[in-house]
């Protein structure tokens, strides 16, 4: 292995008050100065100076004396450093060889690291890892305790999770900017995307407690038809808008959407302003905003699948890590229900 070094030895320092001051050290460097080796001769370098000899030294690194005195000796020409005083007693380090020690044992360290930061990440325990949310359903006991879980598990894993819609996500997934999200109706026929089923929830209509619906819903949608509806803008998420009209349409009812919120959190608050009605995942009933009721409409059939979607080529540990943590997560909760 063949590794680029850089070690700079100042020959004289400066003070604030401009004294100049003069290294001990005999060799001194002006510039920095460049060498290349193989990690070997530093290998035999620690061993010598550990082992205070060069006879013990190759015993220990199974390597013959002779070949590892001209291996020093290498070191030292290529460095233009005597890094050993030698005499019949043994070895000891010269004052620029205890520098250069210093040294070795600091790269050695921080290889040692890289080596296992390198090992972790493979495994899925470093690195990074993004996630994305929707703002809806962010506090949803499945999506937070599979987070936290794997941030208790992956301590070494920088997670960023981003509250996005659901298009916003799927964007930014193809894109790679994230590795996966918590999102509602992905198109199926999409082969570049693999995904997990988190939930299925099921829509309920959201009134101001001000509302007779409050206290008796109406029978069927187009009972509506005179009231004022709150809902988000096409644009913002166009199959969510859909299934909401086409939904809406085969019950009867033409819904007439005078405000628009950005999400289902900002539509509720509207509707607890009395601006209006909206339709909403059943699993908002227990973070709905003060003055809003959710009742259900026997007609209003609509339902939204939520998944963890990622991209079918990502191939990233971490996320392998998470897409596991988040299967057992599930299986734990199914076996609870059915228990």
């Amino acid at each position: 292995m063949n590794v680029y070094f850089s070690i700079y030895y100042p020959a004289k320092q400066h003070t604030a008050d401009g004294v100049i001051l003069h290294n001990s050290l005999s060799v001194c460097f002006d510039a920095l100065l460049l060498w290349r080796m193989e990690l070997r001769h530093l290998r035999y370098f620690l061993a010598v100076a550990e082992n205070k000899g060069f006879g013990k030294a190759a015993a220990a690194l199974h390597v013959a004396q002779p070949a590892l005195s001209r291996q020093i000796l290498d070191l030292e020409r290529e460095l233009g450093v005597r890094l050993f005083d030698r005499s019949r007693l043994g070895v000891t380090l010269t004052f620029p060889g205890e520098c250069f020690f210093a040294d070795v044992q600091r790269i050695f360290s921080h290889l040692d690291e890289a080596q296992s930061r390198a090992r972790r990440a493979q495994s899925g325990y470093s690195g990074a890892l993004s996630i994305g949310v929707v703002d809806s359903l962010a506090w949803h006991e499945t999506i937070t305790q599979s987070l936290q879980h794997f941030q208790h598990m992956c301590t070494d894993v920088a997670l960023d999770v981003s509250l996005l819609s659901s298009p916003e996500q799927l964007a930014a997934i193809r894109d790679g900017k994230l590795a996966a999200g918590f999102l509602f109706d992905r198109n199926p026929e999409d082969e570049t995307l693999d995904g997990i089923e988190v939930l299925t929830t099921r829509a309920l209509l959201a009134v101001p407690e001000s509302s007779p619906y409050a206290t008796r819903p109406p029978e069927r949608l187009a009972d509506l038809q005179q009231d004022d509806f709150i809902f988000i803008q096409r644009a913002r998420n166009p199959a969510y808008y859909d299934h909401f009209i086409h939904a809406c349409h085969v019950a009867g009812l033409t819904p007439r959407i005078v405000q628009s919120g950005t999400t289902d959190s900002s539509n509720l608050c509207l509707v607890a302003a009395g601006l209006g009605l909206t339709i909403v995942p059943a699993e908002v009933e227990s973070r709905k905003p003060r003055g809003v009721v959710l009742v259900p409409v026997p007609d209003l059939k609509l339902e939204s699948r939520m998944e963890l979607v990622w991209r079918r080529d990502n191939r990233l540990p971490a996320l392998e890590n998470f897409v596991r943590i988040l299967k057992e997560k599930l299986l734990l909760g199914s076996n609870r229900t059915h228990a």
